[in-house]
Order: structure tokens, then sequence, then C-alpha cells
């Protein structure tokens, strides 16, 4: 659920934009669909229902790049694929995930020659809020890392 939100925020904005200039209107394409995807990303992480607190974004940033920037994204999980399943922690996976999704967005937008998607302005500099502020939520899993007691896959919690 968390990825299909993610996913139907931007998508929908997207499709009410392109209604709006096919009925004559302004073209605010390039930047509403990012807002909705920031927005549903902050919703799902300070979320009322839950006292102001939710989940980290991982899922949410996912679904939101799916309908915004999907082969940058699909390479950025294919890590995060390779990581969870090899250090048995998602943590790691979401992090290093996250911090690909950043780097290759600058990249797309800096070298868009070299890049195999297009990458516009807006969608750079979300993607290194959104690479920036996951890292930031995972701290706690930071610190259980570097401690040794995050949990992985399979594993007993740790004292």
């Amino acid at each position: 659920m968390d990825l299909l939100k993610g996913f139907f925020g931007p998508f929908i904005a997207q499709k009410m934009c392109e209604a709006q200039v096919a009925a004559g209107g302004a073209d605010y394409s390039a930047w509403v669909p990012l807002v909705a995807g920031l927005l549903v990303i902050l919703g799902h992480s300070f979320t009322c229902f839950a006292g102001f607190r939710g989940g980290k974004g991982v899922l949410a940033a996912l679904g939101v790049f799916l309908a915004i920037s999907p082969l940058t994204v699909l390479c950025a999980f294919a890590l995060w694929i390779i990581l969870t399943v090899t250090t048995k922690y998602v943590s790691v996976g979401s992090i290093f995930g996250c911090g690909l999704l950043g780097a290759l967005s600058v990249f797309g937008y800096v070298c868009p020659e070299y890049y195999f998607e297009s990458i516009n302005l807006g969608q750079m500099i979300l993607a290194v809020i959104v690479a920036v502020f996951v890292i930031v939520k995972h701290k706690s899993n930071i610190k259980r890392l570097l401690n040794g007691t995050e949990n992985g896959f399979g594993s007993k919690r740790k004292k």
C-alpha cells in the first residue's frame, strides 16, 4: 500500500496537469507531480494517525519515483535487493538504494547525454532531498549497525 500511494500521488497529479493543458490551461506538469510526490513521502513519514510518527519513507519514495523517473528508481531498487539479500539488513539496502537514487539523478541531470533517462532539475532536487531525508530517518538504524545490534533477517533481537 505504501508503494501504491507513493505512485498514485504524482501519477494523478500528472494526469490532472495533462487534462488542464488539454482544456487550454497553464502547464504545471514540471513541478506539480514533484510536489505531490514530496507531500506523499512526508505524509507517510509524519502521519497524523500515528502521532506524527510514521515510516521511513522508502516504499513511498519507490512509488513516487516509479511515477516520476522509473528507470532510475529501478536501478536503485536493484541495489536495494542486492544489498538486502547479501547483508540481511533491510536498512543497509534502503540507505544505499536511496543514496544511489540521489547520485544517479544528479548524474542524469549533469550529464544527460550519457544517461538513459531524461532528468530535469526538479526531479534531481527532489531525488537528493528524498535521499537525504530517508538516510536521516535511518539514523537509529545506522547507530545499531555501527554497534552491531541491528536486526537482520533470521536473527534474534540483540540486547
